[in-house]
């Protein structure tokens, strides 16, 4: 799976220029056809980076012989909950002390996913912070590495994240979308999941850009 940004058509055209990299290897993929549509994502409203019938852009790569399937930048692997909805749950506990029951009642969320969304951020932060820190520092930007008072990881993993994004669109260029988007960019579409590689991080998932 490759995390994109940018309308269908301009995602579509990407690939077949060789502009977007394997994950894995950083060798340019293919096109491949298309897997067919998701269901529906709480949160997500109209992504432009699915096709006309929701469906999604496959790619290959030749030198690792494996498929990549592009998600757009609003929705995080494997969930039913877009990015920005795992985001403002995320956020509302680390930066405003925000139980999970309450978090949920805002969101229409039963509180028992919302814990478990938590658990998952502060195991993520946990794991990734350094790298997240080390991209920081790789785009000439160290200096503002934020300091948390109390060192809650998961709070500074937002900090950090954010100035990331902030770096990244002054190199690269504002890849469009909202704070979420850009976080789950970086976060390779798995913002606060188990299955983000650890350490390495081959760049950012701009079409062309990284």
């Amino acid at each position: 799976m490759v995390s994109i940004a940018g309308p269908f058509n301009e995602c579509r055209k990407a690939v077949r220029d060789g502009r977007v990299a394997c994950p894995d290897c950083g060798v340019p993929l293919s096109p491949r056809g298309f897997a067919p549509p998701l269901g529906p994502v709480r949160g997500a409203g109209e992504v432009e980076g699915l096709g006309p019938g929701g469906e999604r852009i496959r790619s290959w790569c030749a030198a690792c012989r494996k498929g990549h399937t592009l998600l757009p930048a609003p929705l995080a692997a494997h969930r039913a909950d877009a990015a920005e909805v795992l985001g403002r749950a995320v956020t509302a506990h680390a930066e405003h002390g925000m139980g999970a029951w309450r978090i949920g009642a805002v969101l229409g969320l039963p509180a028992r996913t919302v814990a478990g969304w938590l658990a998952q951020a502060r195991a993520f932060a946990a794991r990734h912070l350094p790298a997240f820190t080390a991209m920081l520092i790789s785009l000439g930007t160290g200096d503002e590495i934020p300091v948390i008072p109390g060192e809650d990881p998961v709070r500074e993993m937002l900090a950090v994240l954010r100035a990331v994004s902030a770096a990244a669109s002054r190199r690269w260029g504002n890849p469009g979308g909202g704070e979420w988007d850009a976080v789950n960019l970086i976060c390779r579409g798995r913002f606060i999941s188990g299955t983000v590689p650890s350490p390495f991080y081959p760049g950012l998932a701009y079409p062309g850009m990284a």
